[in-house]
């Protein structure tokens, strides 16, 4: 049986929260040549860092910019939550960027942080103004700013589907229940 969390809104005002708390902030200098994603992740990893808000203050540039997009599935149309990898080479600066630092489960067991950004990219010659999830391989260009807000008082809850059987999906979806 799914969790409540994991089933249709039965009315349009229909919502799940939890309540956290705000712990450590910190404020992440990446340069030419850092791979925004990888940079988060290990930053994640070096300061135990389970959930954290992701917003960058300062923003610079990217190239090449790695992300996926969403896109209809001609194979399944019903699958609404079908992404594709793109890839924009040219110099783009950043003009913002969000997301979230939640763990993820890894093969044979346990989780890692996991950077879930959300990002919009453009303003450069020949680039366009795209955005949505970026990818490990976004190389920074000059100076890129990041605050990083820790989230503490909650865990992870994974569908039950991997809860049963935790190779079931890769990279399922989640939410959260309090724990303080």
């Amino acid at each position: 049986m799914a969790h409540e969390w994991e089933t249709d809104a039965e009315h349009p005002a229909e919502y799940h929260n939890v309540e956290a708390q705000r712990g450590r902030e910190f404020i992440l200098r990446l340069t030419t040549g850092s791979d925004v994603f990888l940079a988060l992740q290990q930053f994640a990893k070096d300061h135990n860092i389970r959930f954290a808000k992701i917003h960058a203050a300062f923003m610079g540039g990217l190239q090449p910019t790695r992300f996926l997009v969403w896109a209809p599935d001609a194979a399944d149309p019903e699958n609404w939550h079908h992404e594709e990898p793109r890839v924009v080479h040219n110099l783009t600066m950043l003009l913002s960027m969000s997301g979230i630092i939640h763990p993820r489960p890894v093969k044979g067991g346990g989780d890692e942080p996991f950077p879930a950004i959300h990002f919009v990219v453009g303003g450069a010659w020949d680039a366009p103004t795209v955005g949505g999830h970026l990818l490990e391989g976004s190389i920074v260009k000059g100076v890129l700013e990041i605050f990083i807000t820790e989230i503490t008082g909650i865990d992870v809850i994974y569908p039950e589907a991997v809860v049963l059987d935790p190779h079931a999906e890769e990279f399922p979806e989640n939410w959260y229940e309090e724990t303080g």
